[in-house]
């Protein structure tokens, strides 16, 4: 059967993962250091020591709310965090090529374990993104569902009423975007703009698809 839906990963794939590291890395400790009233590194070893704790197999390690609630920042931070961490946002030029010449060919959605408080800010940001693909999900918010297990392959394609022969999905993560969807026979390319392995350039796909 012909491929009917192309699925592409977000951070990483389609918009740098700049704004994110920045968000976790770099914000979220220099706001616990003004709120706690500690040196930077000191919260920075905490901070990173919490997410630790929690971990990627849990769902709270997603979610941008989970972490301001437990570090005593409040929703008013928070806006203003992804507010701030918006601004690095970066969509990769090949990605907007990429969608503007698929847009009369094929059915283009976003499927990503980022929580919808970074997708919005992504499509506020980058609003060519959001008009042309036809649905987003997100394994966290909408799914409850940590990183991009089996199941959330199976919620999209139920979701889209597609099998796995109808679908192929993109993304820079091998056992996320390329090893968990290869085994459940939809086909999958890794995307490693490196050169070292996978499809350099997201506009291979043109090619690789047909």
């Amino acid at each position: 059967m012909r491929i009917k839906v192309l699925s592409l990963d977000l951070d990483g794939t389609l918009v740098s993962r700049s704004y994110v590291d920045y968000f976790w890395n770099e914000l979220v400790p220099r706001l616990c250091a003004e709120r706690w009233g500690v040196p930077l590194e000191e919260a920075r070893r905490e901070v990173l020591r919490q997410y630790d704790e929690v971990g990627p197999r849990d769902l709270r390690w997603y979610q941008p709310r989970y972490w301001f609630e437990r570090f005593g920042l409040g929703d008013s931070l928070l806006q203003a965090a992804l507010r701030e961490a918006s601004r690095l946002i970066e969509p990769y030029g090949d990605a907007i090529e990429l969608l503007r010449r698929l847009e009369s060919r094929l059915s283009v959605v976003i499927s990503t374990s980022a929580s919808r408080d970074f997708v919005s800010v992504v499509l506020e940001r980058v609003p060519e993104i959001g008009a042309r693909v036809s649905r987003i999900f997100s394994s966290v918010s909408d799914f409850s569902l940590p990183g991009k297990p089996p199941e959330f392959y199976r919620r999209v394609m139920a979701e889209l009423g597609v099998g796995p022969s109808e679908l192929a999905h993109a993304g820079d993560d091998e056992e996320a975007d390329y090893r968990v969807p290869s085994s459940l026979g939809i086909r999958a390319f890794l995307v490693d703009r490196s050169g070292r392995r996978g499809v350099r350039s997201l506009l291979e796909l043109l090619e690789l698809l047909d």
